[in-house]
């Protein structure tokens, strides 16, 4: 992200619902809100929180949660998260720093929201753009929490109390920020260069905005809506969450992967994916996201061989994707899937089975032949899109989510006590809402049953 030379007091500790302490910051911070000058470091330092903190939380629990990654530590956390069912509590550190870290961004874009109106910038772009970066955040933190909870907040409520709202209408409030900082973007040409110029060195604002927006349509079930918005990002364009090596680290490097960090969780072999989902041998996806680790004693016992992650979290500085073209490609493929358009789906299948490293804006490329499944099943065309989803948003923390919206039923029979969890594709259909956010807010909803 880059430097700039302005330091903002931000509480990024907030979240949602949590006792009440005296802050000391709150006048710096009130004025801070109400400061042109000041917006550029808050953004940046939104920015940086997520980057840094809450990133690392989407790629470790649900990870975890759809087997993607493997257990190696003596800790609690992780075992859990890999079990699953009852055997997650409420009380987990991953999934409660989740729930804690998303409140938090949330937390200063609901402040921009409420407060950029009332501030005069010298270049009235600047207003417009702070404002749909805000929006941007705003979505994505709800949708994120919507990924991973039957219920989410509707907003952040400093007074312990706020509303929990189904999760298919904290998708819905987020695809209506995303038009409306689409439609900011649209009619004030030159705003988004000022998000794309401060928040990374490689952003392209505009798509990263359809491209959240296509996810969260078709997680809602409306597929012209998501194909009409995957179709409109720019798949030559990379947006990434950028990182120094120095005081900004990629999270999943530095915390898991760094020689003198706690090895607490690795890729297990062939991606985690089981039986007739599993990679190809000549899939070029496997090499580009893994460092297969042969006859290593790093082992986790007798279920899983586990392996060093390449792609985007093998150095300290390597940048992780806002999100994937292939991403698009697929929700694309799944739309018409849906709609029973086949032959245009094995279409985009074939566009991601036979797309190489060197056509793909980030290199994760397949180079497989085309699709030899039955392309007149619907269901058969499905297996094969949620395959190559799970291959291509590797450690993205979309798995579980995606799994979930093609196969909803498929833990209703499992039986926890008899089964080998190490068997299963997901063991949560949705966590626990966490003891922290249960003791200090009376509206928080009955826990599922896993």
């Amino acid at each position: 992200m880059k430097k700039i030379l302005i330091i903002i007091l931000l509480s990024l500790t907030l979240f949602n619902c949590k006792k009440q302490f005296d802050d000391n910051n709150k006048v710096s911070e009130e004025v801070a809100y109400q400061t042109a000058d000041a917006y550029p470091g808050i953004i940046l330092g939104m920015t940086k929180h997520f980057a840094t903190k809450s990133l690392y939380e989407i790629v470790r629990g649900p990870g975890l949660t759809a087997h993607e990654l493997g257990n190696i530590g003596t800790f609690l956390t992780e075992p859990q998260l890999e079990t699953g069912g009852t055997a997650l509590t409420p009380d987990n550190s991953s999934l409660t720093l989740l729930f804690k870290y998303l409140h938090s961004d949330r937390n200063i874009s609901e402040k921009i929201l409420a407060n950029i109106d009332g501030v005069q910038f010298d270049d009235p772009l600047k207003k417009v753009a702070y404002k749909a970066y805000a929006k941007f955040f705003n979505a994505i933190t709800t949708g994120y929490m919507a990924q991973y909870w039957e219920k989410v907040t509707e907003k952040n409520d400093p007074e312990n109390n706020a509303k929990f709202i189904d999760r298919a209408t904290g998708l819905q409030n987020s695809v209506d920020l995303l038009d409306s900082a689409i439609s900011d973007l649209n009619n004030n040409a030159g705003a988004e260069d000022i998000i794309n110029n401060l928040v990374s060195y490689e952003f392209s604002f505009s798509d990263v905005l359809k491209a959240f927006k296509a996810r969260y349509e078709i997680e809602l079930g409306h597929n012209q809506a998501a194909y009409d918005a995957a179709n409109s990002v720019d798949l030559t364009k990379r947006s990434v969450w950028s990182y120094d090596g120095g005081s900004i680290k990629n999270p999943v490097y530095e915390n898991t992967i760094f020689p003198t960090a706690h090895a607490r969780f690795r890729p297990i072999d062939s991606l985690g994916l089981l039986n007739n989902q599993m990679p190809e041998l000549t899939d070029k996806r496997n090499e580009f996201y893994l460092t297969y680790r042969t006859n290593d004693p790093l082992w986790t016992g007798a279920y899983y061989q586990v392996d060093d992650p390449k792609g985007f979290w093998d150095t300290e500085a390597t940048p992780i994707p806002v999100y994937l073209p292939g991403e698009m490609t697929l929700i694309k493929a799944e739309a018409k899937a849906r709609m029973n358009q086949l032959p245009a789906a094995v279409t985009l299948i074939n566009e991601i089975r036979t797309k190489t490293t060197a056509n793909d804006a980030f290199g994760v490329g397949a180079e497989l032949s085309a699709w030899t499944g039955n392309a007149t099943s619907q269901q058969d065309v499905l297996d094969e899109i949620y395959k190559n989803y799970a291959i291509e948003l590797y450690m993205q923390g979309q798995r579980w989510p995606i799994h979930r919206r093609f196969y909803p039923n498929y833990l209703n029979n499992v039986v926890w006590n008899t089964v080998d969890v190490h068997s299963l594709e997901r063991v949560n259909n949705f966590y626990p809402y966490p003891d922290t956010e249960r003791a200090n807010n009376p509206n928080t909803p009955p826990d599922p049953a896993y």
